[in-house]
């Protein structure tokens, strides 16, 4: 059954962008918009949830296990820019300066930093359902400032504010204190996303995979912001049967290694098997992961 079958129907036709909206944020949209008071309020909701509506990637695009739609559209963006235009990304530098720009590399790079500036919104008010670190957000703040050529042109703060249906006054406290965290995580090298390293205060997900081929389970552990794991073990034929995301990093640690105590009378090693040596036989089956941890991991 459809997830709209348990919306009711009037609801739906009053509020055609719930058909753009996964369940949860179907929820939510119509939570605040009854919570809302007045008019303006109402209007603020409609305009919030309809920038999420407009960053999902076509319906045809499979986006796997519930992860947050916006962060697979960054990556179609990403990809976009590197096969079109040769950019890299931030810190690198644009391939062109921005006067010697075609037009198509502007739009692009415009669509880029108005999805970064809606991703980093969000997620920083949604903090019961972020999937980045502060780290990543400020990082994620300053490449949408980057693709806009701040601070060569002026107007960043002022066309994030428009991406955002907001005011310039109101968001320039918020930035200005995003990149000053920024430049301080340049200096010591610490940026998760421009040194690679691992947000270990961003929510992670536990993950467990099935090879029905092999007769193994897998588990494993990755950030909330990329899938790459879990399509590395599907396209070698197995299923993601289980995931469980963490508030950071050692969290997700402490459960996979929790998973792994209680069946080490079936673990075994598979050179086949991405991480190999974190799997057991599938004769050893676990619970729901969200059922193992509120029995205390027991």
């Amino acid at each position: 059954m459809a997830w709209h079958d348990r919306i009711p129907a009037d609801a739906i036709s009053k509020y055609p962008q719930l058909r753009s909206l996964t369940k949860a944020e179907g929820e939510k949209y119509l939570q605040d918009r009854r919570a809302a008071w007045t008019s303006y309020e109402r209007m603020k909701v409609d305009q919030r949830f309809s920038q999420v509506a407009h960053l999902k990637p076509l319906r045809s695009r499979r986006v796997r296990y519930g992860s947050d739609l916006r962060s697979a559209e960054e990556r179609r963006l990403r990809r976009q820019l590197k096969h079109r235009h040769g950019w890299r990304g931030f810190p690198w530098e644009h391939p062109c300066r921005w006067y010697e720009r075609s037009a198509q590399f502007t739009a692009d790079l415009q669509e880029f930093a108005r999805a970064l500036a809606v991703r980093w919104q969000l997620d920083r008010r949604e903090l019961d359902r972020r999937e980045l670190g502060r780290r990543e957000l400020d990082h994620l703040l300053m490449e949408a400032l980057d693709a806009l050529d701040w601070p060569e042109r002026s107007g960043g703060v002022e066309k994030i504010a428009s991406y955002l249906n907001s005011y310039p006054f109101l968001l320039k406290g918020a930035i200005d204190s995003a990149l000053e965290r920024h430049d301080d995580m340049l200096d010591d090298e610490s940026c998760p996303r421009c040194w690679g390293l691992r947000d270990d205060d961003a929510p992670h997900r536990v993950y467990v995979a099935h090879y029905h081929g092999l007769g193994l389970y897998k588990v494993g552990v990755t950030t909330m912001g990329s899938d790459r794991r879990l399509v590395v073990h599907e396209s070698a034929g197995a299923t993601i049967v289980d995931t469980f995301t963490t508030a950071n990093y050692q969290d997700a640690l402490r459960l996979e290694r929790a998973v792994l105590d209680i069946v080490s009378d079936w673990r075994t090693s598979n050179p086949l098997v991405s991480g190999g040596g974190e799997v057991w036989k599938d004769e050893a089956r676990l619970i729901r992961l969200a059922d193992f941890v509120e029995r205390g991991m027991k």
